[in-house]
């Protein structure tokens, strides 16, 4: 899965037409297979709605008070820079499809496998936090709050596994991120190539 991605977006994004899609089949086919190959079923990964309210409990606990405290530097620095959605709804459910799609490969796959490889859990949260930070490369403002985001993604998950409400904390916390600090710290999140490109 490390190789499609960072393949993906360092070689072949938007090279040919349909490549976007052939991403998606292969990032999701190499977890498909990894979960039936260990007999994985949606609950075990975390597509569950059983614990949602104890997990978005969890979630809020942490994006809330990081969503504030991004918003406060964002005011201070005067760089706000929200806008309206011209199709809000369809707009929210990408922004969330989007970073749910994220969070499963750094939860489903890289931190459940890693818990095979490593003995202490600690070990397979560094190792998927590191991957998961490596993918946002050569962004340091997004390696370092990924990295650090990683680490609490993969800890709430350890505690309540619910994928969904990661998720939602993830959407969250990327609008606010990209909507109140200056372009110059964030470069937008773009990462790989389209980093260096102008606002």
């Amino acid at each position: 899965m490390a190789a499609v991605l960072l393949s993906y977006i360092w070689l072949w994004h938007g090279a040919f037409r349909g490549a976007s899609l052939l991403v998606l089949v292969l990032y999701f086919g190499v977890g498909l297979v990894s979960h039936l190959r260990r007999g994985e079923s949606l609950r075990d990964i975390g597509l569950r709605l059983d614990n949602f309210p104890r997990a978005i409990r969890n979630v809020a606990l942490i994006v809330v008070p990081a969503a504030a405290a991004t918003l406060a530097v964002g005011f201070v620095l005067g760089s706000w820079h929200f806008r309206g959605w011209e199709h809000p709804i369809l707009e929210g459910l990408w922004l969330l499809g989007w970073a749910t799609a994220q969070q499963y490969g750094l939860l489903c796959v890289f931190y459940r496998r890693f818990g095979e490889i490593f003995d202490g859990q600690w070990a397979a949260v560094a190792g998927a936090s590191a991957i998961f930070a490596t993918m946002h490369a050569p962004n340091t403002f997004l390696m370092a709050v990924t990295l650090l985001a990683g680490t609490v993604a993969c800890t709430l998950y350890r505690r309540v596994p619910n994928l969904i409400a990661i998720g939602i904390g993830h959407a969250t916390i990327s609008y606010v991120l990209l909507c109140s600090l200056p372009f110059s710290v964030t470069h937008g999140l773009r990462v790989g190539p389209g980093y260096f490109a102008l606002p």
